[in-house]
């Protein structure tokens, strides 16, 4: 696991707001959150944030704890039937992104989503 300290958090928040980790990890595997989650209770200690895009997050301080960047990726057609289209996205990608693979496969419904900030899954 490769963690920074002090690390500024205002490119990791959509409200510019500046504002320090104490400990600061990124993962993009579901291996790599373990193997930092696992390590961080090894120390008694528990993550004080997992950060995704960062969109409508409002720091008002320094984080004194762990935050664990999301960037785990990935975007897949899971089925489909006569109404649905069902699309396995995985938390770390970009919402932006997202409907923009689905409306370039024309999976109808999203169009009118595109261009909010953030990605899919955590804050």
């Amino acid at each position: 696991m490769n963690y920074s300290e002090n690390i500024s958090l205002l490119p990791y928040n959509s409200f510019g707001i500046e504002a320090y980790a104490r400990y600061f990890v990124r993962f993009s595997t579901l291996a790599a959150l373990t193997e930092s989650l696992d390590h961080i209770r090894s120390q008694g200690q528990r993550p004080a944030l997992i950060l995704g895009g960062g969109s409508n997050l409002l720091l008002t301080g320094n984080i004194h704890g762990w935050v664990l960047k999301n960037e785990i990726r990935g975007m897949q057609l899971e089925s489909e039937d006569e109404t649905y289209y069902y699309v396995r996205c995985q938390a770390g990608e970009n919402w932006h992104a997202f409907v923009q693979f689905c409306i370039h496969r024309d999976y109808a419904g999203l169009e009118n989503l595109s261009l909010i900030p953030g990605n899919t899954g955590a804050s």
